[in-house]
């Protein structure tokens, strides 16, 4: 009978290490290659849209821990990626030609035309813009395609090489369309000391198509889980409320869902 108690005792011991044991194995690390610009990439305190956005998935992913790379241009990020100096790689475009796994869309880009509400115009369309002096980021040409260079091509466009330039050709009156980001002209407005103007001073003309990023993946097992728990972001409202909650710290109150 002493003998079935001690060894009751030391199998209850040996159970009792294993379970100890197994819930102190350390999560893997993952390394993401991450952007630099914000509000989407924010090295301090390791934050953005874009970060904040893949911590709500690997929150449902507790086998895994990202370890994020900040400060990297997309060319950059995605040549670390295909040389394999990272585990994964943010905001990867599907015209970029890479191996690997991508994920589901993710990433969300609201381009828009911006004008000071003060001019009073009305644009529902890219038609709209002729005519117009307009001002957007390097590439946009391109970017939005012919029906977009027909419209604003001419002596009126130019492009700018920075968001704070572009925000602020629109404050001097300089222009009257800026085009681009939403959060990044939110953004560059907000952060620029020099300037009175606010959010509530421009008008958001929402005509351009939406434009999704994914997430890139060597290890195809944990990009299809990736995919699962970003199905649950997004089924719980965690998603948009991410989006929503950096337009109201910006000054913007929340726009129409795409």
């Amino acid at each position: 009978m002493r003998i079935l108690s001690v060894c009751l005792k030391f199998f209850v011991l040996v159970v009792t290490c294993f379970v100890f044991s197994f819930s102190g194995v350390k999560a893997h690390d993952v390394t993401i290659g991450m952007g630099n610009f914000e509000p989407y990439y924010i090295a301090e305190d390791n934050t953005g849209i874009f970060t904040d956005l893949i911590v709500a998935v690997f929150k449902r992913l507790p086998d895994h821990e990202p370890i994020f790379l900040f400060g990297r241009p997309n060319n950059r990020l995605w040549q670390d990626f295909k040389k394999q100096k990272v585990d994964a790689v943010s905001n990867l475009f599907d015209t970029v030609e890479i191996e690997g796994c991508r994920s589901d869309p993710i990433f969300r880009f609201r381009d828009v035309a911006v004008t000071r509400k003060s001019s009073g115009f009305t644009i529902e369309s890219v038609q709209d813009l002729g005519k117009k002096k307009i001002i957007a980021f390097q590439g946009a040409k391109e970017f939005f395609g012919p029906e977009f260079s027909k419209v604003v091509g001419g002596g009126n466009y130019s492009e700018a090489s920075e968001p704070r330039l572009q925000a602020q050709a629109l404050v001097d009156n300089r222009v009257d369309v800026s085009i681009g980001d939403l959060f990044i002209f939110l953004h560059s407005i907000k952060n620029n000391p020099g300037s009175r103007a606010e959010a509530k001073d421009f008008k958001i003309h929402d005509i351009l198509p939406v434009v999704f990023s994914r997430m890139g993946f060597w290890d195809y097992e944990l990009c299809h889980e990736f995919n699962s728990a970003l199905q649950q972001v997004k089924d719980s409202g965690e998603y948009e409320e991410i989006y929503d909650r950096y337009l109201q710290v910006l000054g913007h109150s929340p726009v129409p869902r795409p």
